[in-house]
């Protein structure tokens, strides 16, 4: 028979403690992290699978959290291929991996969200250095060691939230009248609804997110005018067409009319250049002619003496934003129509006043219209 809807998700303790008795390549003397995991499962998936394009079936620390709390039970074959190779085991049931039965639901006991509060989550982590209050623990203790490397973290977070404000009404004034907020992140001042609907009530938004705390705020204080329509999606960055294909998208959203697509502050959690490429090239290919594309982007380029330090904590887990050189971010943007002025430091883009230096900003931001 099924499992009752409301059945309580069982950690995977076998995979928890394969991953604890093996050795960290990178912190002497300690045990092997999510994020050195994910980073080793990648590395055995382009062994495994050469042929394969990788970068769609790269996972990240947050996926092996999932295995490990029980909430995912049955990854593709090649990804349990790639697990099974880096710890050691022979079958999927000794790491506790098995296929549910048709109709077993995977998710927690009734009124538990199901939420990973151990783990940091960008959003969190992000509404902690906006000086929020829907963060944990292990989102500030990230937020305090991505600080301590780079000081200016908090200032980034608020010249992100600046950029997206500025680039929201600069496209509203030219006539958007849609707008596509995938990795929002949680409610904060100046949300993508607030500032479009400023300009025009009519304006129609959807927000997407994978983090089902961002998603549960959001359905509860982002309503919008009534004059407009507001959406919101609980979907992956890596799934576009799942994306686009959703009710509350398609429902929200008018296909034959321009899109704006806001990936802000993002695409550096995808974990290789080509996965960043791949995500961008099937989103704006899917969008109405005459859309456009927001994009922002962490890097170390004002900050190289910095690079060592934050790739410690890359493979510690604590940080999870892989920052890329401009040359990278631009090739993100071949093919579009940039607006002035480019792609540049986010307090350089249209600011009403001076903002903060490159070196504190740390991210580069860009407005492109897609082809006719």
């Amino acid at each position: 028979m099924p499992r009752h809807p409301d059945a309580v998700i069982t950690p995977n303790a076998e995979l928890r403690a394969r991953r604890q008795r093996l050795p960290s390549p990178h912190r002497a003397g300690q045990c092997l992290s999510r994020a050195e995991l994910a980073e080793a499962v990648n590395t055995a998936l382009r062994e495994l699978f050469p042929d394969r394009n990788p970068t769609s079936l790269d996972v990240d620390a947050r996926w092996v959290g999932k295995l490990e709390r029980g909430e995912h039970r049955w990854p593709c074959e090649e990804r349990r291929a790639a697990l099974r190779q880096v710890v050691g085991a022979e079958t999927d049931a000794v790491i506790g991996l098995y296929s549910p039965r048709r109709g077993e639901a995977v998710r927690p006991a009734r009124g538990r969200p199901p939420i990973d509060v151990g783990t940091a989550h960008p959003a969190r982590r992000y509404n902690y250095w906006l000086g929020g209050k829907d963060h944990f623990a292990a989102d500030r203790e990230s937020a305090d060691a991505i600080a301590k490397v780079l000081p200016a973290a908090a200032t980034a977070a608020r010249e992100n939230r600046a950029f997206l404000r500025r680039a929201v009404r600069h496209l509203a004034e030219r006539g958007v009248r849609q707008f596509l907020d995938v990795g929002a992140g949680l409610p904060a001042d100046g949300n993508t609804h607030e500032v479009a609907q400023s300009v025009d009530p009519a304006c129609r938004i959807v927000y997407v997110d994978n983090d089902p705390i961002v998603m549960a705020h959001a359905r509860a204080r982002l309503a919008g005018d009534p004059a407009g329509r507001v959406g919101c999606v609980e979907a992956d960055l890596r799934e576009p067409e799942a994306i686009l294909a959703h009710p509350a998208v398609t429902g929200t959203l008018d296909p034959d009319h321009p899109v704006a697509l806001l990936l802000v502050a993002v695409l550096h959690f995808l974990p290789g250049d080509e996965a960043v490429r791949d995500a961008v090239r099937r989103f704006t290919t899917a969008l109405p002619a005459g859309s456009f594309l927001v994009l922002s982007h962490g890097t170390l380029d004002f900050a190289p003496e910095s690079a060592e330090a934050y790739e410690e904590l890359l493979r510690a887990g604590l940080a999870d934003m892989r920052p890329r050189p401009r040359h990278r971010i631009a090739a993100l943007l071949d093919g579009l129509d940039l607006l002035e002025p480019g792609l540049v430091p986010l307090s350089e883009w249209r600011p009403a006043r001076p903002g903060a230096s490159p070196a504190e900003v740390s991210a580069y931001g860009a407005v492109a219209r897609l082809p006719s």
